[in-house]
């Protein structure tokens, strides 16, 4: 007997005599997973979607966190699909079939989209960690094998702190003293996703070395430790279901194999943007996927309401086809965009043990900056069109519509790279340039390395 989700998935993405099987809601062709694990974890993401629609006005509104909804997705699997079988997982590990795993779930509700693209990026990396360690017989592999049971299971649920007030995606300002034993840990994070939920989060340090240069670190904090506190009462625009909270940190202590060391900071390298790209790219689907529902509920309205004096349905109006055709467009470029950028990701980076060479990576964070910049604009333009299909009710507080609207300005402001930086690296790399020159100039000029990054 055939897997009914299966089925269910094959029909409703595929085009029959009379055009999509879905009734073309979401609009025509949308991206499918190149692999059987993608295809698995993609019917997970679908109908965990459909369930988080029904609470989604409800978070928005109380502005609190998505917790039933990541509790579902625990006990399905979800979560830890980017695990491979042994450890639970569904071995989920192409990035293109995660970032359209992520749209999928951002069509019922964003919130919890990001929620669970947090997580499953950490379960990512920690395979590419663990798998790392384990080929190179290093003694740490077991400590990543163990942590990864507990993440592929939902025993775990993981969060990211990286952003800081003031700061920039590539230099923390919150700092790892080394002293016996381990670090302590003192700074402040912002937009902390899953930090009100979270049992570990991977926090973004730089650590003082003897030769005074500060190198790369992320250590490993437990919420509820001395030293750790996590806000509390999110209360933003948009993304409101989210728990993405304040954390500070004073004199938090972490254990040695608690945290990992890597590069100087300066000019980031390879290296750095490789971890940067996994970690962030599939984060895109969730602008598809707002703009995908935006769509279907413009669509939805223009075939049933009606505007006297014209006969018929809104959906015979000249001008509502001129709105729907422009957001379809949107569509078709977000998509042909998103994919492109995450067959090159997959092809470029595999499965996270290999570092590309710098030329390499810059094109490809080119590209998946390029595709970002695309969908952020684009989905908010399409929100705003299916708003004006659906009218003066979609200005209403409690209209879906107004929820999407406010969800999609997030795309804006998520680092790397945010709307101001994201254009002049894409330029500079279409022109040849090193992307980070001025940095690399500036380091210089101070005596100091400019990173490994430098070809």
């Amino acid at each position: 007997m055939p897997d009914p989700d299966e089925e269910h998935h094959r029909n409703d993405h595929t085009y029959g005599d009379d055009g999509p099987r879905d009734g073309g809601l979401h609009g025509a062709t949308p991206l499918q997973a190149m692999t059987p694990a993608g295809a698995r974890l993609v019917r997970l993401a679908e109908r965990h979607a459909a369930e988080a629609a029904r609470e989604a006005e409800r978070h928005d509104r109380e502005g609190r966190y998505v917790e039933a909804g990541m509790q579902a997705m625990r006990d399905s699997g979800f979560l830890g699909g980017c695990a491979p079988p042994r450890f639970g997982g569904i071995g989920a590990r192409s990035l293109h079939d995660l970032m359209v795993a992520v749209s999928r779930l951002a069509r019922g509700c964003a919130s919890t989209a990001i929620c669970a693209h947090m997580h499953l990026t950490g379960v990512w990396r920690r395979t590419a960690l663990w798998e790392a360690a384990a080929g190179n017989g290093a003694p740490d592999a077991g400590e990543h094998a163990e942590l990864l049971r507990l993440l592929a299971s939902g025993d775990l649920l993981a969060a990211g702190a990286a952003g800081e007030p003031g700061g920039v995606w590539c230099a923390p300002f919150t700092e790892a003293v080394p002293v016996t034993g381990g670090y302590l840990v003192t700074g402040a994070k912002t937009f902390v996703t899953n930090a009100e939920a979270a049992d570990t989060i991977s926090v973004t340090v730089r650590v003082p070395g003897r030769d005074g240069v500060y190198r790369h670190g992320v250590a490993e904090v437990v919420p509820g430790q001395p030293g750790v506190t996590v806000g509390t009462g999110f209360d933003a625009l948009g993304m409101r279901g989210s728990g993405s909270q304040d954390l500070r940190l004073e004199g938090c202590f972490v254990p040695e194999r608690r945290l990992t060391l890597g590069d100087p900071v300066g000019v980031p390298t390879a290296e750095e943007l490789t971890h940067t790209a996994t970690a962030n790219f599939a984060l895109a689907g969730v602008g598809l996927g707002i703009a995908e529902s935006a769509r279907a509920l413009a669509v939805e309205h223009a075939r049933t309401a009606r505007r006297p004096p014209a006969p018929g349905a809104l959906a015979e109006q000249p001008a509502v086809h001129q709105e729907v055709a422009e957001m379809d467009i949107g569509l078709l470029a977000m998509r042909g965009a998103l994919s492109h950028a995450g067959r090159a990701m997959d092809e470029t980076i595999g499965d996270g043990t290999r570092i590309p060479a710098p030329a390499a990576i810059w094109a490809l964070t080119a590209d998946w900056q390029s595709a970002k910049l695309l969908v952020n604009r684009t989905a908010a333009e399409i929100t705003r069109r299916a708003m004006a299909v659906c009218g003066g009710r979609a200005f209403l507080a409690r209209s879906p519509l107004a929820r999407l609207y406010r969800d999609v300005t997030a795309g804006t402001f998520m680092q790397p790279l945010a709307a101001l930086d994201a254009a002049p690296f894409i330029g500079r790399v279409g022109l040849g340039l090193d992307p980070f020159g001025a940095e690399r100039e500036a380091l210089a000029a101070l005596g100091r390395t400019p990173g490994r990054g430098a070809p």
